[in-house]
């Protein structure tokens, strides 16, 4: 059996600026939205002790992020940060932020989730899981072929919840070779879609 080298072409398309799931409006987020983003962000930082990208963050982070998201430059175009908003009350109850492409990912066909955050108050719903759900439908009409992310081995509850959402190849490996109380690892996971 031969290695065969498959080549990817840039995927030039992006998410639409709004899409809709059944119950869950998403759409791109705006400056105003920054100050409930940043709530929302805070209060799972419950998870920091797992997860230390769930640290306390200022506006003026989340801000930045979303003016990335807005920015529509050739460095800032993949990037996007989308709010998810309850379709029956206008609630924003989350965002997640994904890059289209990145020097990281090894074929331009591949998004990654770089963040996903649901309020605590709106978890264990199946909110998260109809947007994940919606969202790979929505990269494989674009033409992607993965969804990459990563999540660090102490958070137990986000490996239960994206292995089940069909995350379920092992990619890398990244962080301490030993265990020890203050150690941290992570892992990229993939979603193929096609």
């Amino acid at each position: 059996m031969t290695n065969q080298t498959v080549e990817y072409e840039l995927i030039k398309k992006y998410l639409t600026p709004e899409w809709s799931t059944e119950r869950v409006q998403i759409r791109d987020s705006k400056i105003q939205d920054v100050p409930l983003l940043t709530e929302i962000f805070n209060s799972c930082n419950y998870v920091e002790h797992w997860d230390p990208t769930f640290y306390i963050v200022e506006e003026s982070e989340l801000k930045q992020l979303v003016k990335r998201s807005l920015s529509k430059t050739v460095n800032n175009r993949g990037f996007r940060l989308q709010c998810l908003e309850v379709k029956d009350s206008g609630k924003i109850i989350g965002y997640f932020h994904l890059q289209h492409y990145s020097p990281r990912l090894p074929q331009p066909a591949t998004a990654f989730i770089s963040m996903f955050v649901i309020h605590p108050e709106f978890q264990g719903k199946r909110y998260a899981q109809e947007i994940v759900a919606g969202l790979a439908r929505q990269l494989a009409e674009l033409g992607y072929i993965a969804i990459w992310l990563e999540v660090y081995l102490k958070n137990w509850p986000a490996i239960r919840f994206w292995v089940q959402q069909g995350f379920n190849k092992i990619i890398e490996y990244d962080g301490a070779d030993k265990f020890s109380e203050t150690a941290r690892a992570a892992l990229i996971l993939e979603k193929r879609l096609k």
